[in-house]
């Protein structure tokens, strides 16, 4: 079980600047207790965070934390070289980890991700049995290797268990995919159950449908019935569309709707190639969307169309992990944008000068909660104290608007001190445990 991180009985913090929904605030002080905001007030008092700005923590709502481990190792084409090429290194990866091999992995994934101002991540995992498809004798040893990963570094972890069931319409899993699936989804809800009967403050579960060509329609169906968030990558590829209009006449948002599964606690990952009709589908439902740009960028997957989107809710996650840093997935949501419609600040949402920083905070922070479920992703009274402090002191941040100079220029470096749940876990971008971490995640990365 998780260890029992606990937080000073009252702590008082009082940063230069603090951001509180989409305002930035001075002369204000942020109380935790119990691992909660318990006040937001002003204050006449000594700073004793001075030249930081305190804000929420980003949340990463999509992350497959093992495939940090061939970050590097893929920047090479051997013939043609694509999204799909690409997967099957991924699969070498995914067939060779041990149990201790996943922990030590994810655990450098999540030190990362904590040292980058993430204090959340929505963890998208399948690799679930041993290499041959032969269930743990604990089925969900390998989830609780994930729980223990974001124990170690102090994350707030929301494991999307997926259901993985075949290689495509009317195919066998490869022999590489045989310990991502499951043929019986009662089994994947009993797993569920099973994780969920685990959950403490800091770790959740939630459901992942893979994606329209690892489930047949009916699969989809029997998942229906499960209750909390769901996820699942739509969209990503040309051929999955051309592949599900092929087997059902319909697009893959189509056929989640059809399932029963697209409903507001639905979240399309990466949904870089929608049509007009999915989109009002998404908008009709509530449902939301997690983009990954670094990784879209990486693998040649497309953008997403952000400009259709007004309304949706839309989140970031680091997918791949090629690059872990929030500020370069929030930049990239407008940036696409502007390079494929030749035109500037596409996000804005009103004339404030901050408008549109404060926009991609948003997207960072509390959309990403929302994404997960999670109680947290803003600085509001009740709300859980996951925090982060950033040294506005530096360069790029000393002048000009604060906000659009974190977003836009920005490095995660810039954060210096990290509170999940209250309890504090950086100091001065310090980790207690990363020499540890790194040290038994190095011999299970790809040579």
């Amino acid at each position: 079980m998780p260890t029992d991180h606990s937080s000073s009985p009252e702590e008082v913090l009082r940063p230069s600047w603090m951001l509180v929904g989409n305002q930035l605030l001075s002369g204000m002080e942020l109380v935790v207790s119990e691992g909660l905001i318990t006040a937001i007030r002003p204050s006449s008092l000594p700073l004793n965070l001075p030249g930081r700005l305190l804000m929420p923590g980003f949340v990463n709502a999509h992350s497959h934390a093992f495939q940090r481990g061939i970050r590097g190792h893929v920047q090479h084409a051997v013939g043609q070289d694509d999204f799909w090429s690409w997967r099957e290194r991924m699969y070498t990866l995914a067939a060779t980890l041990s149990p201790e091999g996943l922990e030590a992995v994810s655990a450098l994934a999540y030190l990362e991700m904590l040292q980058a101002g993430f204090t959340s991540v929505g963890e998208f995992h399948y690799v679930h049995h041993q290499p041959d498809g032969t269930p743990y004798a604990d089925r969900t040893e390998l989830a609780q290797r994930v729980f223990a990963a974001g124990d170690e570094v102090g994350l707030r972890v929301c494991l999307l268990r997926v259901a993985y069931a075949r290689a495509g319409a009317g195919k066998e899993a490869l022999p590489e995919q045989r310990r991502f699936c499951d043929s019986d989804m009662d089994i994947v809800l009993e797993d569920l159950n099973t994780l969920a009967q685990q959950e403490e403050s800091r770790f959740s579960v939630g459901l992942a449908a893979h994606s329209v060509r690892a489930l047949r329609l009916d699969q989809l169906r029997v998942l229906s019935r499960y209750e909390g968030v769901v996820h699942a990558h739509v969209d990503e590829q040309p051929s999955e569309i051309e592949q599900c209009l092929a087997e059902h006449g319909c697009r893959p948002l189509a056929l989640f709707e059809q399932a029963g599964l697209l409903t507001e606690r639905f979240a399309a990952v990466h949904f870089t190639h929608p049509d007009r009709h999915e989109i009002d589908l998404l908008r009709r439902s509530g449902a939301k969307v997690v983009a990954c740009p670094t990784t879209e960028m990486d693998l040649g997957d497309g953008f997403l169309p952000i400009e259709a989107l007004s309304g949706v809710s839309i989140s970031i996650g680091t997918d791949s992990h090629v690059r872990i840093d929030p500020l370069a997935e929030l930049r990239a949501l407008e940036w696409h944008a502007r390079a494929r419609l030749g035109r500037r600040c596409v996000t804005r949402q009103s004339e404030d000068p901050e408008a549109l920083a404060m926009g991609l905070l948003h997207n960072g922070t509390r959309a990403g909660a929302d994404a997960l479920g999670l109680d947290t992703g803003v600085l509001e009274v009740g709300k859980a104290a996951d925090l982060i402090a950033v040294d506005c002191e530096v360069t790029p941040l000393c002048s000009g608007p604060l906000a659009t100079n974190w977003v836009f220029s920005g490095q995660p470096s810039f954060v210096r001190e990290v509170w999940v749940e209250g309890e504090q876990l950086l100091w001065d971008g310090r980790h207690l445990h990363e020499e540890q971490i790194r040290a038994t995640a190095l011999p299970y990365l790809e040579k």
